[in-house]
């Protein structure tokens, strides 16, 4: 939720509380009297620390008036089976009262953990592959486990740079269909996000039809068409699968070009992953553009049988 969103909702919570200690004052009259009294108490409390009280009582004697106050307050609520706090704004977080923040640039676990749903809800990923992580990532299907060891380890230490915000190497995940590159990459995916992270993860086709609706709106709605392909070209991480699927045009080879340039540019990583080799990534698109996509990568070469027929086979 935006900041002047959840100013608004904290305005409604408040409102709410008010409309119902005013409710609950009117039917219980004698819960009227105990808050107002508390609030002299309070204020007496204030200004006997400025040497400025006007009660007559002494510390001690101001504190026993108030738990005498609140014992009877709490007896009430006991009495009419009212919930302890229903004279309290019931807040979403109680921890930072629902602001977002607990202290000046200090962020709540709350909108921490809203920002990492709104990600997560942006990024293009399918809810099945939420699953999809480091932890389960299985080695047991291969038969060359220590070369799919070090795989693994590669992607996390990717990763874990992209998280960290340092310069890395883009990633180029190729081989045959289910060998476990969208595990992987979902993985990085997942692990990016869970870090607060930005991240869009698009099959070739549908970005490049999202690209040819932004250019051809471009026109109607100049602002909104910048705005979208900015968020393209300028996340914190791009991953692309099925790279080479698509019928190429020149003005597919054209805006993949800026694509890439782009993120080059602005030392923004991405990850691929491809049934086609390196060599037929060389041999399908002109050396520029080949060169930005294999030459700015590290290559993991993945084998073998389909993962999701042995696991048919095998039962």
């Amino acid at each position: 939720m935006p900041l002047a969103g959840r100013a608004l909702r904290r305005q409604q919570k408040i409102a709410e509380w008010e409309k119902r200690v005013q409710e609950l004052h009117k039917k219980y009259p004698r819960l009227a009297e105990i808050s107002q009294l508390i609030a002299q108490i309070s204020m007496e409390t204030v200004l006997l620390g400025m040497g400025k009280g006007k009660m007559g009582m002494s510390w001690e004697e101001l504190n026993k008036a108030r738990e005498a106050l609140l014992a009877e307050k709490k007896g009430l609520f006991n009495q009419y089976n009212l919930p302890s706090n229903i004279d309290e704004v019931w807040w979403d977080c109680e921890k930072c009262e629902d602001r977002g923040f607990l202290g000046v640039g200090e962020k709540c676990t709350c909108l921490l953990q809203k920002e990492r749903e709104e990600h997560f809800k942006l990024s293009g990923l399918a809810p099945e592959q939420k699953e999809q992580t480091f932890n389960t990532f299985s080695l047991k299907w291969y038969e060359d486990q220590e070369r799919y060891r070090e795989i693994l380890k590669q992607c996390i230490e990717f990763a874990d740079k992209v998280c960290a915000g340092e310069k890395t190497e883009n990633l180029f995940l190729c081989g045959p269909v289910g060998t476990g590159k969208t595990h992987l990459c979902s993985a990085i995916a997942n692990y990016v996000l869970q870090a607060g992270l930005d991240v869009v993860y698009l099959k070739i086709g549908t970005m490049l039809d999202l690209i040819r609706e932004c250019k051809y709106n471009f026109e109607k709605n100049e602002k909104l068409s910048t705005e979208q392909l900015q968020n393209l070209y300028r996340v914190s991480l791009l991953i692309i699968d099925d790279l080479g699927t698509e019928v190429s045009t020149d003005f597919v080879r054209e805006q993949l070009f800026y694509l890439f340039d782009e993120r080059i540019n602005y030392r923004l990583p991405w990850v691929i992953s491809t049934n086609l080799s390196p060599n037929e990534i060389g041999t399908m698109y002109e050396d520029r553009l080949s060169d930005r996509i294999i030459g700015t990568s590290r290559v993991l070469k993945f084998t073998g049988t389909s993962i999701r027929q042995l696991k048919i086979t095998r039962g």
